[in-house]
């Protein structure tokens, strides 16, 4: 192994866990908070650029772009995990071995993803409440993205592998590479090509194309301790179901979201068109369900950005204790959660109070039109009620992960979405209509919590982190 390498590896087991975690969780961090944000200004610009119903076609994308990000976190996610594992075993030609399984593995399902998706998008998306009016929006923007999943799945999870094998540094500036060229591509393509959600689709398809590039030559460098070679480059069954065990966490997340995204498209567009009547945008008559959907999508980028920074804590947190509970040092990993879930919650707590203070004013960076505007700043607050439970659910969720504790893992990743978030999504807005709907994402954070805290509590009083 050369010496950089070595270091870097060491340093997990033995640098002070504060300065370890800022090396490793602000990287991370400001990675995911970066591709997250372009998402944000994907959607101004789109907003901006082309319209409210833009928005909503958007949005209806949702369910299927979380189904394609479930099979590529199955393999991903499991392969950053297993690979840290093997690391702090000092297993380095088995964490090759993961690295090569994952790369056939994500051939494999891209490949059927995207085939199946393409032959059934219209049906999916009539399916997901797509009206006449957000349709073709929403048609034009997924046949350039599906045509590009073998990219993204490639691409994001051979940057979750550099990072989990010592590259926390390089893995963030892929991701910051990626961002800048996917805002240069989306400001060309929109505004001065006037190519509308398409340009947007392929501004995120190129910038993602560029992001491969750079992962690939540091997994092909022969300088890179855990990289491509040619004997490791191949299916293996035993690594096979450890990866997809682990992964299998995260691949329920993304599922789950899908179907609750599915589901709350599908009560916005009922309760809607009930709630939001008489709204006309450039002398045409809107239904409000649309608007609704709309306004999901709005928050669902505001939102999704800040779960995406504390996922950066969480994902900074999962190498280190991936690798010190591979190499029996519970102590660190115990101390790794700590740190993750304090400034996780910090995240949580200022979500919360800006969106509670400043609903408009944030609204309003995304469209000029001022019914969609109402909407989302009323929806927004019922929405982030319980956000502060959010930091802490997501760390317990990742370091369960982290550890092959992947029942437990899977356990809490199901809760939250499945046995809270669904029942209320399926009763509130019986009673409560559209705002049923926004306050059951609050209810199902907080019930959700209640377990997660519980569960955590009961592994680490029986010492069941221990290997």
């Amino acid at each position: 192994m050369n010496s950089s390498a070595n270091t870097s590896l060491t340093a997990l087991e033995q640098q002070p866990m504060r300065h370890l975690f800022r090396d490793y969780a602000l990287p991370a961090t400001l990675a995911t908070a970066a591709s997250s944000l372009y998402n944000i200004i994907d959607r101004i610009i789109i907003g901006q650029g082309v319209g409210p119903l833009a928005i909503s076609g958007l949005a209806l994308t949702f369910p299927i772009m979380n189904l394609s990000i479930a099979f590529s976190s199955l393999i991903g996610s499991g392969s950053s995990a297993i690979a840290s594992i093997r690391l702090g075993e000092h297993r380095h030609e088995d964490a090759r071995l993961v690295l090569g399984n994952s790369l056939v593995l994500t051939l494999v399902l891209s490949i059927i993803t995207t085939v199946l998706f393409l032959t059934f998008l219209d049906p999916l998306l009539l399916f997901f409440k797509a009206s006449p009016d957000t349709l073709p929006y929403a048609r034009d923007f997924l046949k350039i993205i599906l045509y590009g999943i073998l990219i993204s799945n490639l691409f994001h999870e051979l940057n979750n592998l550099m990072r989990a094998t010592g590259h926390p540094k390089k893995a963030m500036a892929s991701i910051l590479l990626t961002v800048g060229l996917n805002l240069v591509f989306a400001l060309l393509f929109i505004f001065g090509f006037h190519w509308g959600i398409r340009g947007a689709a392929w501004a995120t398809v190129l910038a993602q194309t560029g992001g491969l590039m750079w992962v690939m030559a540091h997994f092909l460098n022969p300088k890179t301790e855990i990289r491509f070679t040619r004997g490791a480059i191949r299916f293996d069954w035993k690594t096979t179901k450890e990866v997809v065990t682990i992964g299998l966490s995260p691949f329920l997340i993304h599922l789950c979201s899908c179907v609750v995204i599915m589901l709350i498209n599908m009560q916005l567009k009922h309760f809607g068109d009930l709630d939001y009547t008489g709204i006309v945008i450039d002398g045409h008559s809107i239904a409000g369900g649309d608007l609704a959907i709309g306004a999901f999508g709005i928050i669902n980028s505001i939102v999704g950005f800040m779960v995406m920074v504390i996922f950066g804590f969480a994902n900074g947190m999962q190498p280190i204790a991936g690798y010190n509970y591979g190499a029996g040092r519970i102590d660190r990993v115990r101390e790794v959660l700590g740190l993750a879930i304090k400034w996780a919650s910090i995240v949580s707590i200022i979500t919360f109070t800006l969106c509670m203070a400043f609903p408009k004013t944030i609204t309003g960076f995304f469209t000029k039109d001022p019914n969609t505007t109402t909407i989302t700043a009323h929806a927004l607050r019922l929405y982030v009620a319980m956000f502060i439970f959010t930091g802490f659910q997501v760390v317990a969720s990742i370091l369960f992960q982290s550890v092959n504790k992947a029942g437990v893992s899977i356990l809490l990743s199901t809760t939250r979405q499945l046995f809270f978030l669904v029942p209320c999504l399926l009763l509130l807005p019986l009673k409560y209509h559209t705002d049923g709907v926004w306050a059951s994402q609050a209810t199902a954070d907080f019930l959700a919590a209640i377990v997660t805290g519980a569960v955590l509590v009961f592994h680490l009083r029986k010492g069941a982190l221990k290997k």
